[in-house]
């Protein structure tokens, strides 16, 4: 009568093989799960444009949110105070300064705002009508990012052919675009282009973030330059604040690179389960030798 592992080894073996081939070619963030961190258009859903990143700077972190710089390739920031706008927004913490180029005739206002309650928080297509202002254009804008390494380095390396595919870093980042106005008299006194996007850490967080950028545009006529000079300011900003996540090697490549103990090791845990499929075989050769 056959024992159990005489019986079952095979199947053992099978699925320890497949576990370990499973283990081999994962990711060390496969078991030590990080929280997935996105910048994207859409607060309650993904856009499909969405980029997966890491963060260079805490925003749920005052001292982090102050020391973000004042000076960006030309720019000179001064910062505002926010109590009674972080009120207005249900935000939990704020920065908010003008940024000001010497080649540029105004200022650009630049925002990030986290609150740890999504219910409270007011999206700009809120906040700006409860302000008194009519939103003229709501869309999109491609924002390309300035810094080279981004543009070097994409989050993964892929054909030209994939570049489209979802989490995929292509040169550019996906921002809301509103154009809004105020009105006196049946006049429009003052008009903004507004750019914006969501800063996300995962379904288990409640936080959120949005980065804005917006500048006073002519009150007729074309925003076109006030639109360039936004899109470019943000994708200045965007390199301080992320870079893009980076594809980790497997398990295999990190055991067995450089290392000649690790090759062996992966060698030894191969002939394992390969020991036990062949379990059967083995046994039975062995007692036909002794016959």
């Amino acid at each position: 009568m056959k024992s159990f592992f005489e019986e079952y080894s095979r199947i053992i073996g099978l699925l320890l093989l497949a576990l370990l081939f499973i283990l081999l070619f994962s990711t060390p963030s496969t078991f030590f799960a990080r929280s997935i961190t996105t910048i994207d258009t859409e607060l309650s859903h993904a856009s499909g444009r969405e980029i997966m990143v890491e963060m260079k700077m805490d925003f749920g972190n005052n001292e982090h949110m102050r020391a973000f710089p004042r000076h960006i390739n030309g720019w000179k920031g001064s910062d505002y105070n926010t109590e009674r706008v972080a009120k207005s927004l249900g935000a939990d913490v704020m920065l908010m300064r003008a940024y000001l180029h010497p080649e540029s005739y105004q200022p650009v206002f630049f925002l990030i705002v986290q609150s740890r309650n999504r219910s409270s928080f007011h999206p700009p297509v809120v906040c700006y009508p409860a302000l008194g202002y009519t939103i003229e254009e709501e869309g999109k804008e491609e924002i390309p990012v300035h810094n080279v390494s981004w543009v070097a380095k994409p989050i993964y390396s892929i054909s030209e052919s994939r570049k489209e595919e979802r989490g995929y870093f292509n040169g550019t980042i996906s921002s809301k675009k509103l154009v809004v106005s105020k009105e006196s008299n049946g006049r429009v006194t003052e008009r903004r282009v507004v750019l914006y996007f969501y800063v996300k850490e995962g379904i288990s967080s409640n936080d959120i973030t949005m980065i804005r950028v917006s500048a006073i545009a002519p009150t007729e006529g074309s925003y076109e330059g006030v639109l360039n000079l936004t899109r470019a300011f943000m994708g200045e900003t965007v390199p301080y604040m992320f870079e893009p996540q980076q594809k980790q090697p497997t398990m295999f490549t990190l055991i067995t690179s450089n290392s000649v103990t690790g090759k062996l090791t992966v060698l030894l845990l191969l002939i394992i389960p390969f020991l036990l499929i062949f379990y059967p075989q083995l046994r039975n050769l062995k007692r036909k030798n002794r016959v």
